[in-house]
């Protein structure tokens, strides 16, 4: 007998295998949104924002598409991110670092949320 999936249909496929080195390469910490400005710039709607990582990785800029956030509710708030992958330009700014978070059936980004017992410049492993 054939099993169905009631799985939703939306979700993207699996990513290929990746061997724990590659994983454990990336450097993944939590930061402190200090502060979120427009980017008006940008194809689809983002803001600007300044993380402090903490003494070791300091004060990095990004840019995401998380607008379902007000400026208000980013001010101060615990995320997570990828700090050493490089920078990539992104309509003129530079990006240094990638901020993580689910992005639901519908294409929204909830940003992942690393707790409350933990301070800029921690390692997420």
């Amino acid at each position: 007998m054939t099993k169905i999936s009631t799985a939703p249909t939306s979700q993207p496929a699996a990513k290929p295998e990746a061997s724990p080195d590659q994983f454990f390469a990336v450097d993944i910490r939590v930061g402190r949104i200090t502060a979120v400005e427009e980017f008006p710039e940008a194809r689809r709607p983002a803001w600007k924002l300044t993380v402090d990582f903490g003494e070791t990785i300091g004060t990095l800029r990004t840019s995401a598409q998380v607008t379902n956030y007000s400026q208000e509710q980013l001010i101060n708030r615990l995320v997570v991110g990828a700090v050493n992958l490089g920078t990539k330009r992104i309509a003129g700014f530079k990006s240094e670092f990638l901020v993580l978070g689910a992005q639901d059936s519908d294409g929204t980004i909830h940003l992942l949320d690393p707790g409350t017992d933990v301070s800029p410049g921690d390692i997420i492993c």
